[in-house]
């Protein structure tokens, strides 16, 4: 409590907003994830959730893609941007159930939506983690703990109006999404009440600069949209004799694509199969188990959902001990891929095997569910550590 009375800097209200910020971040596609029992009774025929993961994630890459060829962009513009856009596509996917069209023409336009959503997506994504960047490490953490709890917080919704409102699924769906609507709200006013905090007010000068002005600029430490631990960042390690890869970079020729690609190429791919294993299996491969033994939990797909809610309860569980690193560091931060890659097989045979024990598929989910929350996290919180 007295750290918040001295927080005259507003460094605790920030790590807060910077929380909830994180929780509206991935929150819009993980409620569509959540809803997957309402589109199994829409679409029957449809493997949806496979369909909604694999357009979603193509079209965030490629928006993420496009926009990184960009030589200035405001950090404001693009999250607040990424937020109206994610509201627009839960608005729409509200709508559906009063439009008077066939189920094939709604499975379209589901999937067309999906597709915007990753757009509106990847503009919060190219800017949500510059914008991180520019305060303590710490706020990285905090971050990644929304993250976790925008995936808890979608499947907790979904708990609750599947048992409040268990004679319509139409009606629980609606009530869902709307609250849906108001988080992504919440989350708009977090970045708002973020950027007028005293400890924002840095950011004021990084709007719609230059993006070779603001790397080549060593006046200010929080000039550069990009993460410390990039060379070429100022406030980074180009100023020191050695980086993280052996690498001798001045601030001229760190602003290089291939000193930059030489510089965070392995740990940018460590991200890449960390995050690659986490949409192979939610929530299309989890949603896949099926109940064997506990067949009260069959009608209404209420074992998949608690499967959901256990991944997701572990998962936030995690990222509060990022802080334990048990060894791990960004020189060796790949163990985290293979250590998870080895559940993967127990993941396929869950989903696979006839004889398989659905205490132990919420075992191994859960497992699962733990170091993708801790791997996860710390595989993007330790890529800024060369610099410190």
């Amino acid at each position: 409590m007295a750290a918040w009375v001295t927080d005259q800097r507003g460094e605790q209200t920030a790590k807060f907003c910077m929380m909830i910020i994180g929780i509206g971040y991935l929150f819009p596609i993980a409620a569509i994830w959540a809803a997957f029992d309402y589109w199994k009774v829409l679409f029957p025929d449809q493997n949806v959730e496979f369909s909604v993961t694999a357009l979603y994630q193509i079209g965030s890459i490629a928006t993420v893609a496009a926009l990184s060829l960009s030589e200035t962009f405001s950090l404001g513009r693009r999250i607040l941007g990424g937020f109206s856009g994610q509201f627009l596509c839960l608005a729409a996917i509200l709508a559906f159930r009063w439009l008077p069209v066939t189920r094939l023409v709604l499975y379209q336009l589901l999937l067309g939506v999906v597709l915007l959503c990753s757009v509106a997506t990847g503009y919060l994504d190219s800017a949500l983690f510059s914008l991180c960047s520019q305060y303590s490490t710490s706020m990285q953490q905090y971050l990644q703990i929304g993250i976790g709890f925008g995936t808890l917080v979608s499947v907790v919704y979904r708990d609750a109006t599947k048992l409040l409102l268990a004679h319509d699924i139409a009606d629980a769906t609606c009530a869902y999404f709307i609250i849906a609507l108001v988080t992504v709200l919440v989350c708009i006013c977090a970045y708002r009440t973020l950027m007028s905090l005293p400890i924002s007010r840095h950011m004021a000068s990084n709007e719609d600069l230059n993006l070779e002005e603001k790397l080549m600029d060593k006046a200010s430490r929080f000039e550069s949209p990009l993460p410390y631990a990039c060379g070429f960042s100022p406030g980074g390690y180009h100023d020191s004799e050695e980086s993280a890869n052996g690498l001798e970079l001045n601030s001229e020729a760190g602003t290089s694509f291939s000193s930059v690609l030489r510089l965070v190429w392995f740990n940018q791919l460590v991200i890449f199969v960390n995050f690659a294993l986490t949409t192979f299996c939610y929530p299309g491969l989890i949603t896949a188990i099926p109940c064997r033994q506990m067949t009260w939990l069959r009608n209404g797909h209420w074992f998949q959902t608690i499967l959901l809610t256990v991944f997701t309860l572990f998962d936030i569980s995690a990222r509060f001990i990022t802080q334990h690193r048990f060894g791990l560091y960004w020189g060796n931060v790949q163990w985290t891929a293979v250590v998870r890659s080895l559940l993967l097989p127990l993941m396929v045979y869950c989903a696979a095997s006839e004889t398989g024990s659905d205490l132990v598929s919420m075992a191994v989910v859960a497992a699962f569910g733990f170091l993708n929350g801790y791997c996860a996290s710390l595989c993007l919180i330790v890529i800024n550590e060369p610099a410190l």
